[in-house]
């Protein structure tokens, strides 16, 4: 670990805590303890989303799952960053390929929806990076297709990043962490008040982390900024803004990963630390996204919602492939590709909603009509290497390396490599219609437009399509605690994958169903929920093989996914909280064959934690999560992952009304697993790890 990272992590968290506290404590003393003319818009009733209609609807009466992780959870559990938050989430899978590339997928199909406060571009399909959620009070996951709120359909679910908002009255926390692999943490947590009136109100959030790595050669570094200003603007609007900033740099890092199978086709076996990567690998990320959010309350309940988004990402990196399959004797058989490219996406996006209620024959209603229009423009510089490089070509027998075999190479200038333009437009509308006697329903569409220009290495990125989805679901609460409930949503993705002949592959087509029934009980404070599901999705992109050029393409197949979900999350008597759920499910192809068997047919996750009655400030906790067995089939022999369990577990303790110190322990079991099987290479999750945390509360 550099003793300069480490030196910029402590002073921007004492320069955070310094600057920030001194402003605010001066306000809230005059203040008070609460603030009641601050109205927060971002602040909902418990366990309440949006995520699934665009209405504002409890748990219960969305006709869809829903999971939250809130910010309890991730602070016992230290969930710093989104992998390890989505690795705790039922019915989410994690494939982490790369050190610094992860693709998430639930109910068989890859995630490509990310929004923040539920806006964002569809589209992503990997995440790059470590992305920091010290800015975030909850993440949402709305399980199956929803195009309500995305503009697609994709039938695995969107994930939501709830910000967190400025706070009423003054308060701030500050936390430090150190564990395995010389990691150090820090985060600082500022809310409240700017003036006696509470009229405008601010937060400011920091966070800094420095680690080596149970991985050969690998470190990373990363700093995440957080600003927030809301405020009144006279007696009818509320105006927000806000801007995030993070930084991240990796060395050592992994492009591919190891192979899994020797020239035999048996299945090659690592030690945990082992990487294909060199010395002078490094991916550094920086992302920079800035909002402006006005809501403006209209007569008779209606509100109208306005939101402008600006993102910019940079990404240069400095990498080394690794392919082929070694000689089981020799080591021999593996070969180098050297690669230097230079990413940079910007994108604009406006979300126009207006939303409010209707009285007809006696019964409440809601209606939310809205506009999404976004830009988003993406560019790729490379840097190629000549072939007399001895970066190209065979290596060393593999199984010794020290990441010194193969220098840097002399990268040639660069040149474009990529450029293209994706405009997404839509227009939704959806209504919560209430029948009586318990029945409700929800009733919407979705018309979108999209267009993409520009090529990407020699291809040409030119589409152009639109649809009209449909989506509707019904409620029907029969008894004081249960709810029945279904919906149908449309399936229509638009893809920028490639086929054969190097064209874009086109959207995806189909339908999705779930029904189910969910359950409040303790007077609200337990949620239980059970879900059937099924999908069906023509022209899904499944990997045909690459150009000579290296140019990824797809062939469109024919998808079924069809399963249950169970899900419970609440306090139990006794100091008990519990959060955790169950899928198990299917996925086919047209033929009625096994397909995508990368991904877990059966998960578990389990968190508990425990206030113990009998000793004052004690908390013990516990989370574990199974996966049954997967396996890749390749034309050299398959790859096999056995099931295995992950068991995290913690324990704190209160040492005063302000300071709690914490100890965690991850993969107690010390349990050796690779971390996916979504390529035919892969490398081994973290083994057992130990972390120490001091928090403070003000």
């Amino acid at each position: 670990m550099h003793l300069r990272r480490r030196l910029l992590l402590a002073s921007m968290l004492v320069g955070a805590a310094a600057s920030a506290a001194p402003a605010f404590a001066e306000e809230a003393a005059s203040a008070g303890a609460e603030v009641s003319e601050l109205v927060v818009t971002a602040r909902r009733e418990n366990r309440t989303s949006k995520g699934a209609t665009g209405l504002d609807l409890s748990l219960v009466e969305t006709p869809q799952a829903v999971t939250v992780i809130d910010r309890d959870f991730m602070d016992v559990f230290g969930l710093d960053d989104a992998n390890s938050v989505l690795m705790l989430t039922p019915g989410v899978n994690v494939e982490e390929v790369e050190t610094d590339r992860t693709y998430y997928n639930a109910r068989g199909f890859d995630i490509r929806s990310m929004q923040v406060d539920g806006v964002g571009l569809p589209f992503t399909r990997n995440v790059a990076g470590d992305v920091d959620v010290a800015g975030y009070e909850k993440v949402e996951a709305v399980h199956g297709a929803n195009g309500l709120l995305t503009g697609t359909g994709n039938p695995s679910g969107t994930i939501n990043y709830v910000r967190k908002r400025p706070t009423n009255a003054f308060r701030g926390g500050a936390e430090l962490t150190a564990g395995s692999w010389d990691r150090i943490r820090g985060e600082v947590d500022v809310s409240g008040p700017f003036s006696p009136s509470g009229r405008w109100a601010g937060r400011l959030v920091v966070a800094a982390e420095d680690r080596d790595s149970w991985l050969d050669l690998n470190s990373s570094a990363r700093t995440f900024v957080y600003g927030v200003v809301e405020g009144q603007i006279g007696d009818n609007a509320i105006v927000t803004a806000g801007y995030t900033q993070q930084d991240s740099s990796a060395e050592g890092v992994l492009w591919g990963a190891l192979p899994l199978l020797y020239t035999d086709g048996t299945q090659a076996e690592w030690d945990e630390s082992a990487t294909t990567s060199m010395d002078w690998t490094e991916w550094d990320i920086r992302t920079r996204t800035s909002f402006v959010e006005l809501v403006y309350a209209l007569p008779a309940g209606w509100e109208a919602k306005g939101t402008l988004t600006y993102n910019d990402f940079k990404e240069p990196s400095r990498l080394f492939y690794v392919y082929g399959n070694p000689d089981p004797e020799t080591g021999l058989g593996l070969f180098g590709n050297p690669g230097r490219y230079d990413q940079a996406n910007n994108s604009t996006l406006f979300d126009g909603v207006l939303s409010g209620p209707l009285e007809i024959a006696g019964k409440r209603h809601e209606i939310v009509l809205g506009v999404t229009s976004a830009k988003s423009q993406s560019g790729y510089l490379q840097y190629a290497v000549p072939f007399t490089d001895p970066a190209w070509g065979a290596l060393p027998p593999f199984g010794t390396w020290s990441g010194d075999e193969i220098a840097e190479p002399t990268w040639e200038p660069p040149v474009q490599a990529a450029n293209f333009t994706n405009r997404f437009n839509r227009v939704y509308g959806a209504a919560h219609l209430d029948f009586g006697r318990g029945v409700k329903a929800v009733v919407g569409f979705n018309a979108i437009d999209v267009k993409t220009r520009g090529d990407s290495f020699g291809a040409s990125m030119r589409r152009d399509e639109e649809a009209v989805s449909p989506y509707v679901g019904a409620t029907w609460t029969f008894t004081p605690n249960l709810t029945l409930y279904g919906s149908y949503s449309d399936i229509f993705e638009p893809q920028a994958e490639l086929d054969e002949t190097l064209q874009p592959l086109g959207a995806a087509k189909g339908e999705s169903w779930e029904g189910g029934l969910k359950g409040e009980w303790l007077d609200g404070r337990l949620y239980t929920s059970v879900a059937l599901f099924k999908a069906e999705q023509d022209n899904y992109p499944e990997l045909a093989g690459m150009t000579p050029g290296g140019i990824s393409v797809y062939r469109g197949i024919a998808t079924r996914s069809k399963g249950i979900e169970i899900e419970a999350v609440g306090r139990l008597p006794g100091g008990f909280k519990v959060q955790g759920g169950f899928t198990t499910l299917e996925i086919e192809g047209d033929d009625g064959a096994d397909v995508r068997t990368y991904v877990p047919r059966q998960t578990l996750v389990l968190g508990v934690t425990w206030d113990v009655p009998a000793v004052e400030g004690l908390q013990l906790g516990g989370v574990v999560k199974w996966q049954d067995d997967i396996h890749l089939d390749t034309a050299l022999g398959v790859i096999r992952q056995d099931s295995y369990a992950l068991l995290n577990l913690v324990a704190s303790y209160r040492l005063t009304e302000a300071v709690k110190a914490t100890v965690r322990v991850n993969n107690v079991t010390d349990e050796k697993r690779l971390t996916s099987l979504y390529w035919e290479q892969a490398f081994y999750g973290a083994p057992r790890n130990v972390s120490v945390s001091l928090s403070y509360t003000f």
